[in-house]
């Protein structure tokens, strides 16, 4: 891959820039903050877009670069890939997408893949190299190759985990004990109580146990209930018959009332019958008195009839007897005339009398016979009416209690006071039952309140359990996975890595050091001239860095078959002329077929190039 030219219209610091690369070495020169590493991220914006989160850092990279001054926040870059495809890609950084063309100025922007967060990603597809590989591996800065004395330990064991797992910062040594450090700490064994793993399961076993204990007493629960209901019901039928005994007995006193009272009118009645007979014997009275006259009447007509008698004895010569017959006639009707005299006057008051009293009796009479046909009504209703009430109430009780038969005889016998209090203690028998299996409820209630965040525990619990084997399943399907990928990069690709750094070493050391080795007991190791391995933390600091720097740009070619640019930002700022000679020289004749980007702010890498006669292309920045 070659990059073309670049046209910067507004980008941090640097404005209305157009910079031409060519192939082969490629030096940018410019003074100290201005601007080589601006256009070093413009490079990787303009082919994976800038990034508008800070991601941990104190300002975003889209704030860090934002234009100093004012116009369009963009710019365009072209390049052409080793199979010959050319692109032109202008991005405006205000987007998250850019236009892509390809040489024959068509948009294809639109044939790879658009992500939501991370735009358009044509250059990964076009060549397998996403935005850490691109930063990792072909872009080399000052801060990667310079080393102090307490540094020197950590570069060689990148170099050590670049030969060994490909990745600088990737130790395999350090991720299998961490992984096993992970697995026992986070996971543990069933033998080990103080890890999750064991006591997750001792917790589950708890809360199953715990939760069979709630089960069973969830059963005994639904026992109370029925138990409960059973006696429910039975209250409420035993209420009902209750019910019924005191609506039968309220009915039998009513009955006894309505009887009494009918009594009451019958005895009324009795008396104004009684009163009646009173007074018809009155009006008998009347009546003697009227025989009395009638007798007075008759001894007058036996005193006429005597005088009489006396005039026709007289006739008949019997004189004597006729003068004697004729006295007493005399003396009898002079004697009744002289009573009847004396008494005239009284005896018509006493007729007067006794006509106003027989009126009064008769009206009297007539009173009380109406009286006693009212009572007679009255009892008559009242007798009907009971009876018609006697058969609704029965009618009533037959239809609400449709299950009780003979009701006549539950009249007879249930309706009795000792009935009733038993039947009252039954009744509270139950409900004193039935407020013991309430309490009962209560407690098992109380226990079982629980039951919910107990199968919520151990749901959680469970879900840990499943989440803490997976995890130890992944963690060793990753030491699988890790062990089988180290094996491998020693078989296959480390042997590689260790040709190519080893070539490098030799001709970057002027041919001191000869061969790199890299194993898993003694890491790095340089063999020296006389052909002694000697481990890489014996050697000097500088040294270590030229190592490093070898390291580095041995791996370009095992990371993308793509011929990428090797970019080198102020690398060899800490290099002596000797060194920085040795590497350009030997970049030259190993990389032809890559572009190579040097960035400085000294004249040193284009001496050493001038004084090799290494043609490069230079760029005033």
């Amino acid at each position: 891959m070659q990059i073309k030219n670049m046209q910067i219209n507004n980008f941090g610091k640097l404005k209305n820039k157009e910079i031409e690369l060519a192939n082969g070495i490629n030096v940018i020169y410019g003074e100290n903050e201005s601007g080589k590493s601006t256009l070093l991220k413009f490079i990787t914006s303009m082919f994976y877009g800038i990034n508008k989160n800070k991601n941990g850092k104190r300002i975003s990279d889209y704030d860090r670069y934002f234009p100093w001054e004012e116009g369009e926040f963009s710019g365009k870059i072209n390049y052409e890939l080793d199979n010959g495809d050319e692109y032109e890609v202008y991005r405006n950084f205000t987007k998250k997408n850019p236009q892509i063309l390809d040489k024959s100025g068509n948009d294809i922007s639109k044939n790879y893949t658009i992500d939501k967060t991370a735009g358009n990603k044509f250059f990964m597809e076009q060549t397998k190299v996403d935005e850490d590989l691109f930063n990792m591996s072909m872009v080399i800065m000052q801060q990667e190759v310079k080393l102090d004395d307490k540094k020197q330990n950590e570069l060689i064991q990148k170099a050590s985990n670049i030969m060994l797992t490909g990745e600088d910062d990737v130790s395999y040594k350090n991720i299998i004990s961490k992984l096993n450090k992970r697995q026992g700490e986070e996971i543990g064994t069933e033998k080990s109580p103080t890890k999750p793993l064991y006591q997750t399961k001792q917790k589950i076993e708890v809360l199953r146990q715990t939760k069979q204990e709630i089960n069973d007493i969830e059963d005994y629960k639904y026992e109370i209930e029925e138990e409960k209901t059973k006696f429910g019901t039975d209250i409420k039928e035993a209420e009902k018959e209750l019910e019924l005994m005191h609506e039968l007995q309220q009915m039998q006193n009513e009955e006894s009332i309505e009887e009494e009272r009918i009594n009451v009118n019958i005895k009324s009645k009795q008396e104004i019958e009684d009163k009646k007979k009173e007074e018809e014997l009155k009006l008998e009275n009347t009546k003697v008195t009227k025989t009395q006259k009638k007798s007075r009447r008759t001894l007058y007509i036996i005193s006429l009839l005597l005088t009489i008698s006396t005039v026709i004895l007289y006739f008949l010569s019997q004189k004597v007897i006729s003068i004697i017959m004729l006295a007493l006639s005399i003396l009898a009707f002079f004697t009744i005339m002289l009573i009847n005299f004396k008494e005239n006057s009284k005896y018509k008051q006493i007729i007067e009398e006794e006509k106003h009293e027989r009126k009064n009796i008769e009206s009297k009479i007539e009173v009380l016979e109406n009286e006693i046909s009212a009572k007679q009504k009255a009892i008559t209703e009242m007798q009907s009416n009971l009876d018609l009430k006697n058969n609704l109430d029965r009618e009533k009780l037959k239809l609400k209690y449709k299950e009780i038969q003979g009701i006549e005889d539950l009249i007879s016998k249930k309706i009795s006071s000792s009935n009733i209090i038993d039947e009252q203690k039954y009744i509270n028998n139950l409900k004193l039952k039935l407020t013991e299996l309430e309490m009962k409820k209560e407690d098992i209630t109380e226990k079982c309140e629980n039951a919910s965040e107990v199968e919520e525990k151990l749901n959680n619990y469970e879900d840990q359990l499943k989440e803490l084997l997976e995890y130890n399943e992944a963690i060793n399907i990753a030491k699988e996975a890790l062990d089988k990928a180290y094996t491998e990069m020693k078989e296959n690709v480390t042997p590689e890595f260790t040709q190519n750094l080893s070539k490098a070493i030799q001709n970057i050391s002027n041919n001191k050091y000869k061969t790199v080795k890299v194993n898993d007991e003694s890491g790095l190791m340089v063999e020296t001239k006389n052909g002694n391995y000697i481990p890489a933390d014996m050697l000097s600091i500088g040294t270590i860095d030229q190592l490093y720097l070898s390291l580095r740009i041995s791996s370009i070619n095992e990371l993308t078959k793509e011929n990428m640019p090797i970019i080198l930002d102020e690398t060899f700022a800490y290099f002596d002329r000797e060194r920085l000679v040795n590497v350009l020289e030997f970049l030259n004749e190993e990389y032809k077929n890559r572009q190579i980007i040097i960035l400085t702010c000294t004249n040193r890498e284009m001496e050493a190039l001038e004084t090799k006669e290494i043609p490069y292309n230079k760029i005033l920045l």
